[in-house]
């Protein structure tokens, strides 16, 4: 049965990703990357964590690694010339706090959406042990390359421009690893759920649009009816992706 239902805020999952956002304010060139990527990385284990469920090394390390619209530091340091238009973009954003606020506001926009769909694959159970996780996280890679963040970089950028004494802020949270530490820097998002949801879900959507598009493995006979029910799921407003093949 499809569920049409927004599912409540709950800044555990969006605390790492708002945080990985906005380490492009820390105004030391590569620091700022460093922190990054280690908030990137916590957030399938938090994620997973917040519903109970537990990932696979392997699963954990995909999840975490960076898309092709985020900042790599391998990807900064295995080419001269990226590495050099990199460290020119970063002391310039520097020197001009108001880029690097903008800066900011798009990565924390991406890592919203980010930690959303991780969580709604998460939730779906597509992950757990006997899944095809491999499709799984290859339709999760996809729709975050394709995904519109857009819509959430005003608001986003109310978060980084509203953040103040941001390195100090987040090595504790780095250090300590609570939710709470930086829970105040939710406070906009949580008074914009309702409209903020809407750019992150459709992202979920189209999760499920594509994940329902698993080949069947060759032992697996579906019946019609089954698979016509798929197919009508695939095309409403789900809140959850379909059940396992």
């Amino acid at each position: 049965m499809v569920r049409n239902q927004s599912h409540d805020f709950d800044w555990r999952v969006y605390a790492d990703a708002t945080c990985a956002g906005l380490s492009a304010l820390i105004p030391i060139p590569l620091v700022d990357l460093a922190f990054e990527r280690s908030f990137r990385r916590r957030m399938p284990a938090a994620i997973a964590r917040v519903h109970g469920r537990k990932l696979r090394p392997e699963e954990r390390a995909r999840l975490g690694r960076s898309s092709s619209r985020l900042l790599s530091v391998a990807g900064c340091l295995a080419l001269p010339l990226v590495g050099a238009r990199y460290l020119a973009r970063v002391i310039w954003h520097k020197v001009v706090y108001v880029l690097a606020v903008a800066d900011a506001a798009s990565l924390v926009s991406a890592y919203w959406h980010r930690a959303y769909l991780m969580e709604h694959v998460i939730r779906a159970g597509h992950l757990d042990p006997g899944a095809d996780a491999g499709w799984a996280l290859g339709v999760f890679d996809r729709v975050l390359d394709e995904a519109d963040t857009s819509p959430l970089v005003g608001l986003a950028r109310q978060v980084a421009a509203a953040s103040r004494r941001i390195v100090g802020l987040l090595v504790r949270a780095r250090r300590q690893e609570s939710p709470g530490v930086t829970e105040t820097l939710g406070e906009i998002l949580r008074s914009h759920w309702n409209a903020a949801e809407g750019s992150m879900r459709a992202a979920a959507l189209r999760y499920n649009e594509l994940y329902v598009q698993r080949p069947s493995p060759p032992s697996e006979t579906a019946a019609p009816q089954a698979r016509a029910g798929v197919a009508e799921q695939a095309g409403g407003p789900l809140d959850v992706p379909p059940p396992l093949g």
